[in-house]
């Protein structure tokens, strides 16, 4: 999903055959003739090439302001989610690309626990509401089931099953013992933990579902697709109250002008009324749906026009990126996180766009709180907090830098006192926020 921009190219001014206009050599003139060892024909080439590796080096080392770093998983293998207790707030586990689930300590860091291996990356990890029970997931389809034993300790396998496809998101009910599971063929199994009974919702298309948003009524969800539809299910009747076509569904006059064919849902988010839906697109742009009917009211987008320097064509060029993450905030704000780096803050109500925030680096996750301290984990390894009233950074924190120091996923404590980053490094970092 993420995607480096490629360092730009420079064009040469002046063409070889220029070049060679200019050289003039008379066939009298003397030459010399020099043989080359080759033993040392390559010293002064590597001894460059050496020094311009150690220079990169030296730029891509900065400070690292963890307060723990954890290296249980295998390095160089990405962890792609970490989860913690949400009653015993010491207690984290991690899934990673080394196919692993770990559980270990908040404040010391010490391995708890190793679950035995899974078939391919673990990439999806939750609790219940109440703590009793742990799931986690592979790729290939694989989900696992522990509950605590006599030690405190979740570690004791209660249920597994197979979905026998790509598993693309996992997440429990707010306030129920039931485990979503939606995978890439646009199914998504409600399981009853932990006897494993399930019912399956089939989303009508060979799309993946990759956003899901369970309402506080605790008897609707609504989900994203691959193919960008929407959809409101009602979870007792297993049955669609409405459904979002983007390609059926334009509207609004502007979103007909700027609507891209690549509008995959990445991103969702609900607001605290539960009248709005925002969904944040592969396209760079994010809609935002009545919740209660499907209709499109408003489109934001969400990137940058950029003019390309070419003596032949001096038309602008439009780059897109994906919203990785929208927010809901107060006083009616929307809140986009993107791919490119920037922050675009929308007053919902006059449809304007309030702010816009350049971080230099791919925006992975966002995390609102106290409604404005604005956290977001990016590709460089930052972790940046900003004022959204009004813009301003309030502090940064730093990764040590050096390959793989992008953040993969990122998680606050209930308390509010640390902040945990997953990397593409194979570590894990803990950063205190307060005392």
């Amino acid at each position: 999903m993420f995607n480096k921009n490629s360092p730009e190219r420079h064009t040469q001014q002046n063409s070889d055959d220029d070049d060679d206009d200019q050289i003039h050599i008379d066939p009298n003139d003397a030459f010399e003739v020099i043989d080359i060892d080759p033993s040392t024909e390559n010293i002064v080439e590597n001894q460059i090439d050496d020094l311009e590796l150690t220079e990169t080096m030296q730029q891509e080392e900065e400070d690292d302001d963890a307060l723990l770093k954890i290296s249980h998983h295998k390095i160089g293998n990405s962890i792609f989610t970490i989860s913690i207790d949400p009653l015993i707030q010491n207690r984290v586990c991690t899934g990673g690309e080394d196919d692993r689930c770990l559980l270990w300590n908040l404040e010391t860091g010490e391995l708890i626990y190793e679950y035995p291996i899974f078939d391919d990356s673990v990439h999806q990890i939750c609790w219940s509401f109440d703590g009793k029970y742990l799931c986690a997931c592979d790729m290939r389809g694989q989900i696992r089931c522990w509950t605590n034993n006599e030690n405190n300790l979740p570690i004791n396998e209660i249920w597994t099953f197979h979905t026998g496809n790509d598993i693309e998101l996992m997440r429990f009910h707010p306030t129920a013992h039931v485990l979503f599971v939606g995978t890439n063929d646009s199914q998504l199994w409600l399981f009853k933990i932990p006897s494993g009974e399930y019912k399956i919702m089939h989303g009508g298309s060979d799309t993946e579902i990759i956003t899901l948003e369970i309402l506080a009524n605790g008897k609707q969800c609504v989900c994203g697709y691959g193919n960008g539809q929407i959809k409101l299910w009602d979870l007792k009747q297993c049955s669609i109250i409405w459904q979002y076509d983007d390609n059926n569904n334009n509207e609004n006059d502007n979103a007909t002008n700027i609507i891209n064919i690549n509008n995959k849902c990445i991103s969702m988010c609900l607001n605290n009324e539960q009248t709005l839906i925002a969904c944040g697109s592969a396209d760079g742009n994010c809609r935002v749906l009545n919740l209660h009917n499907g209709k499109l009211l408003s489109l934001f987008p969400c990137f940058q026009s950029t003019i390309e320097e070419d003596e032949d064509d001096d038309e602008s060029t439009t780059t897109t990126t994906t919203i990785e993450s929208v927010i809901f905030s107060t006083n009616h704000l929307l809140i986009c996180g993107t791919l490119s780096g920037y922050i675009y803050i929308w007053d919902i109500n006059t449809k304007h766009l309030r702010t816009t925030l350049n971080l230099q680096s791919g925006i992975v996750k966002c995390i609102l709180n106290d409604n404005y301290l604005l956290y977001t984990a990016c590709l460089d390894g930052h972790i940046r907090l900003l004022d959204i009233r009004n813009g301003e950074p309030l502090k940064e924190w730093k990764s040590g830098g050096g390959e793989g120091c992008e953040i993969m996923d990122m998680i606050i404590t209930q308390d509010k006192r640390y902040l945990l980053c997953a990397y593409m490094q194979g570590l894990c970092r803990i950063f205190k926020l307060k005392e």
